[in-house]
């Protein structure tokens, strides 16, 4: 008989080789001057008196030219860009971005963001280019909030293989601010996951039963939460499911007692409902980003909702008059509740322009406890771009048809490289539990309130 294994377990994604389905355009478009490339060839061959190891030794080290006619015909799908062949050979090579992959994705989704993504969910490893970065250090939403990263700190600076276990875990529910000694045995509302990420209801029109099934597999398997309608409870993960209920649908879940669930808090009359007829469910209410979530949000977290689901448009925009990045709203709705003493009470998910792995502590310095991604999930398993993403209603995004079984691998590899990159910034920091990163601010770097603080006052010349 076998021991059973006692003790701590780290919380670790195994990933799995998930290769594309479905063709992927080549990055660069590779092309040698064909008479060029045989007259060196030549020359060469006489050089080196016919010495083959070196008349056939190849420029590239990933392999590029590594086929049966070499430079006349590239493996252009191994080319990374490093521009090897280009700096050896200029009069002879030329690499430049194909044609094919510039038109990937949209106004939002650029093509640097889809390939990133694509090898994530397909290798389970974190990209590393090891070619130094060459992107911009400021921009828009997300990309001008840089991290503090601590000089001098703790052995989580080892990260994922640190010697100090570093915690993902969040709860969700409403916490308990104070204990009543006449009822001792009533337990928190609340649930563990061991990631700060779930997954959101997929874009409307997403009715690929192939999909959805992976998506709740994928759940199942990683142990978050998959926010989806309640025709879906039939589906595989029952346990892994936050349902997404309106009034019409109480009566089904009355019998059945979830012990999470999700509705629209923008129907008041229906959290009523739900706080008599649930009174052991977390209820978590879903909101839409405007310029008043601020006080809507306090004003839930008094009637006494568990949670609430904070969400933007699909490009990471909320629904104000004059839109902002998700990244400002959010800060708005947790301070509002920090000063109406109201934050440490209810658990707080944002969704919407969740796309990359960076993303996710850059929310959560925000306010957030957790994130829900939505249509990373669906370029991770090969949708077709067919316009625009950004509205919800109408998402130009196609699913395809897939394997469940391979869908929710690509998913859990997904996950997996997120969780891995997670970890390494919170070792960065200092940090051992995502929770401390909730709301502070003094971790983050704001892009814009540098600029204004380094060049206010300093007239420019037009």
């Amino acid at each position: 008989m076998q021991a059973q294994e006692t003790g701590y377990r780290r919380f670790k994604i195994e990933s799995r080789p998930a290769p594309h389905v479905y063709p992927i355009p080549n990055r660069f478009d590779v092309r040698a001057r064909k008479i060029r490339l045989a007259a060196m060839l030549v020359h060469e061959a006489f050089e080196y008196r016919f010495e083959k190891e070196v008349v056939l030794s190849r420029p590239c080290i990933y392999g590029v030219f590594s086929g049966h006619f070499g430079g006349f015909k590239p493996l252009k799908h191994k080319c990374v860009g490093c521009m090897r062949c280009v700096q050896e050979y200029p009069h002879i090579m030329t690499v430049k971005p194909s044609e094919a992959y510039k038109k990937l994705g949209d106004s939002f989704w650029t093509p640097e963001m889809v390939y990133t993504v694509w090898n994530e969910a397909s290798t389970g490893k974190i990209p590393v280019k090891g070619m130094g970065y060459k992107g911009a250090f400021g921009g828009e939403g997300f990309d001008g909030i840089w991290t503090d990263m601590s000089e001098i700190v703790r052995p989580t600076r080892d990260g994922v293989y640190g010697r100090e276990y570093i915690s993902t875990s969040v709860d969700v529910g409403r916490k308990p601010t104070s204990i009543d000694l006449d009822n001792v045995i009533e337990t928190p509302r609340t649930i563990e996951i061991p990631l700060p990420i779930i997954f959101d209801e997929l874009p409307n029109g997403t009715d690929n039963d192939d999909v959805q099934t992976a998506v709740a597999l994928a759940a199942g398997k990683v142990g978050t939460l998959d926010v989806a309608r309640e025709t879906r409870l039939g589906r595989p993960g029952p346990e892994n499911l936050l349902p997404l209920i309106d009034e019409e649908g109480i009566e089904d879940y009355e019998e059945k007692q979830p012990s999470i669930l999700e509705f629209d808090a923008e129907k008041p009359s229906v959290l009523r409902k739900l706080l008599t007829r649930f009174d052991r469910s977390i209820i978590i209410g879903r909101l839409p980003l405007r310029e008043d979530s601020g006080q809507v949000a306090s004003e839930l977290a008094r009637q006494g909702v568990h949670g609430l689901h904070l969400y933007a448009d699909y490009h990471g925009r909320d629904y104000s008059r004059d839109p902002r990045h998700i990244s400002t709203a959010l800060r708005d709705v947790h301070q509002q509740l920090v000063r109406d003493g109201l934050r440490d009470q209810v658990t707080i998910i944002a969704s919407g322009g969740i796309t990359l792995a960076e993303h996710v502590p850059k929310a959560i310095i925000c306010g957030a406890d957790l994130v829900g991604i939505d249509t990373t999930i669906l370029v991770a398993l090969q949708a077709e771009f067919l316009g625009e993403t950004r509205n919800r209603a109408n998402c130009g995004l196609r699913p395809r048809r897939i394997n469940p079984e391979w869908g929710a691998q690509r998913l859990v590899n997904l996950m997996g490289v997120w969780h891995d990159q997670l970890i390494e910034i919170l070792g960065a920091m200092g940090m051992r539990d995502v929770r401390r990163l909730r709301g502070d601010i003094g971790r983050s770097m704001m892009d814009s309130e540098l600029r204004e603080q380094s060049f206010k006052g300093i007239a420019w010349a037009t």
